[in-house]
């Protein structure tokens, strides 16, 4: 099994970045390569990853390839799914064994015991995390490499030191391959960012998609300089706790219940499917059940003595950025951004950046998770 990975691995070429990109078809993205040796697929996982990856596989005419969805012990139950009962890895081995099966693996953690399990079926079967955008419909194929490489390239070239072009290059080739060898390549410790950061200035920490404050809690206590925070969040039960949390912290906190964009507003969002809603409200996806909220953007709740915004708001990093362009131009804080949602966020956010100010050092890293989630960009 092992071999047959690491001959696909090899097809592909570890150095996307520097060795152009040969559209011609001698080189294949996950897709194109199970298009090719079509063996039995078995799905790790259910829910809306799984169903993501099942769409997929339909478009590329490889559905009728899955024979088997199997979850991990605690989570199989008697339960069907896409027309599959629910197995354990033992029984779906059992089961299938003779089948040299593919492993596909349809969800996302960063558990230490769920990815020793991945790993270990990876050191027995034939397996791939494939990458499918969090947000947006986009996938990162060979051919989406091809018409962005130019983009891809310029952000290479603007990286600002070699830890940032070895995550980069592995990254990208994760997306295409669905090789977590190349996540594995592009890791970097947790605290490594804190190193990045070192040099925020004094003045205000703006959290956009502050979650239950688990971000103010690091970067108050790791940043004593940031004396003031306004922290941003959605989705109603998560903004209770962050509030809960602002008021624990007895710091200059202010919560907003809002989403973040280009232009001040309101939306309608659902009412029960917690964050991400906003996406969901502009899919075909009937909501049954809707409320409005507030849209804001950065310059029309920041003092004028930003220094640090992150930004992780469930897609819109982009329009998010946009909504900043004043503070970002009178202030210029330090800056992390998320840009694992949506396929083109890996080029899109730098360019946006660059487009408003041209003058930050541009960093990457990924804290270890699967898939290519947890991955941003610093700009300091």
């Amino acid at each position: 099994m092992e071999q047959n990975v690491a001959a696909f691995s090899k097809k592909i070429c570890l150095r996307f970045i520097l060795i152009p990109m040969n559209v011609s078809g001698t080189k294949q993205d996950l897709w194109e390569y199970l298009s090719d040796v079509r063996r039995p697929i078995a799905l790790y996982g259910t829910g809306d990853g799984a169903d993501k990856i099942i769409s997929v596989l339909e478009r590329y005419g490889l559905k009728d390839l899955i024979i088997a969805v199997f979850a991990s012990d605690g989570f199989v139950r008697d339960r069907m799914f896409h027309g599959f009962k629910v197995i354990s890895y033992s029984e779906c081995c059992e089961k299938y064994g003779d089948k040299d099966f593919i492993v596909l693996v349809c969800f996302g953690s960063s558990r230490p015991e769920v990815l020793e399990q991945v790993s270990r079926i990876k050191s027995e079967r034939e397996l791939y995390v494939p990458d499918v955008p969090v947000y947006g419909n986009v996938l990162f194929t060979r051919e989406f490499y091809g018409s962005a490489r130019d983009s891809i390239e310029d952000v290479f070239s603007r990286l600002a030191d070699e830890a940032s072009q070895r995550c980069f290059e592995n990254y990208i080739s994760y997306k295409l391959t669905g090789d977590i060898s190349y996540l594995a390549g592009a890791e970097s410790d947790p605290d490594d960012e804190l190193k990045l950061l070192k040099d925020i200035s004094d003045g205000c920490f703006v959290d956009l998609g502050a979650y239950y404050g688990d971000t103010l809690i690091r970067y108050l206590d790791k940043f004593p300089c940031l004396d003031k925070a306004i922290a941003v969040e959605p989705e109603r039960h998560s903004f209770k706790k962050l509030k809960e949390c602002a008021e624990k912290l007895g710091s200059d906190i202010t919560c907003i219940n809002a989403l973040v964009g280009s232009h001040t507003g309101k939306e309608k969002v659902s009412a029960s499917r917690g964050r991400g809603t906003r996406a969901l409200a502009a899919s075909n996806v009937e909501l049954k059940k809707t409320i409005d909220i507030d849209v804001v953007t950065v310059d029309s709740i920041a003092p004028d003595n930003v220094s640090f915004i992150k930004f992780d708001v469930e897609g819109s990093e982009a329009d998010a950025v946009e909504g900043a362009k004043e503070t970002v131009r009178k202030c210029r804080p330090a800056m992390k951004i998320a840009c694992y949602h949506r396929s083109e966020d890996v080029f899109a956010i730098v360019k946006k950046v660059a487009e408003i100010r041209d003058d930050y050092k541009i960093y990457m890293r990924h804290t270890r998770c699967i898939p290519g989630w947890d991955t941003d960009f610093y700009f300091i």
